[in-house]
């Protein structure tokens, strides 16, 4: 099997700008029992589908090996080292989102010579290397889907409000997944696996979408 290599710094993916049309808004509009669809929620909806079309097919080198990979290098020395430390520290980075927030400030701080700062990253690294050993194999545009459906839950929460306290949980879940489906369907998204699972539907609309702190 060909050994894993790390990844160099990537471009960001070009979001080219989404306009849901009339009958799009209007369907969406009914699948949250509203008349018309607020301004607010077409937005976000716009800009979350924007962001997805741009990131629906992942990255080819953003996986765990590679990831684990690049990693790897900051065990080296000397030249090979400091280019390990500079493709991190770099924001284009081609490693998965969490491991770049955790680790890119200790990275830079290591650039910049800071006292300590080696170590820190040494221990830190281990530490993200051991979590990535844990992580299910998943495709990285499988996570796309995963973090869009985590959006499209938060705008429904937010469009929604007219339901709080007149439906059931399992009744709003079913009204969420409802909701994805017809966004679903405005992008082209393939659902056929979710009709036949709603259950996965609702673990992906349950992604926690929340900064990362």
């Amino acid at each position: 099997m060909p050994r894993p290599l790390a990844p160099p710094p990537i471009s960001p993916p070009a979001a080219s700008p989404f306009t849901l049309g009339n009958k799009e808004q209007s369907d969406l509009a009914k699948s949250l029992g509203l008349s018309s669809l607020p301004t607010r929620v077409a937005n976000a909806l716009e800009a979350a589908i924007a962001i997805y079309k741009a990131t629906e097919n992942g990255s080819r080198d953003t996986t765990v090996a590679n990831t684990i990979q690049a990693l790897s290098e900051l065990r080296l020395t000397g030249r090979a080292y400091q280019k390990a430390v500079a493709r991190l520290a770099n924001d284009y980075s081609a490693v998965d989102h969490e491991t770049h927030h955790s680790l890119q400030p200790l990275a830079k701080a290591v650039v910049a010579g800071k006292p300590g700062a080696e170590d820190a990253l040494s221990r830190a690294t281990q530490a993200r290397i051991q979590q990535l050993h844990a992580h299910k194999r998943v495709g990285s545009g499988t996570e796309a889907l995963r973090q869009f459906c985590g959006w499209l839950r938060v705008i429904f929460n937010d469009a929604a409000q007219h339901l709080r306290g007149q439906v059931t949980a399992e009744e709003a879940w079913r009204r969420c997944r409802s909701f994805a489906m017809e966004v679903f369907t405005v992008v082209g998204v393939d659902h056929r696996s979710f009709d036949a699972h709603p259950g996965r539907l609702t673990e992906y609309l349950g992604t926690d979408v929340s900064p990362l702190s």
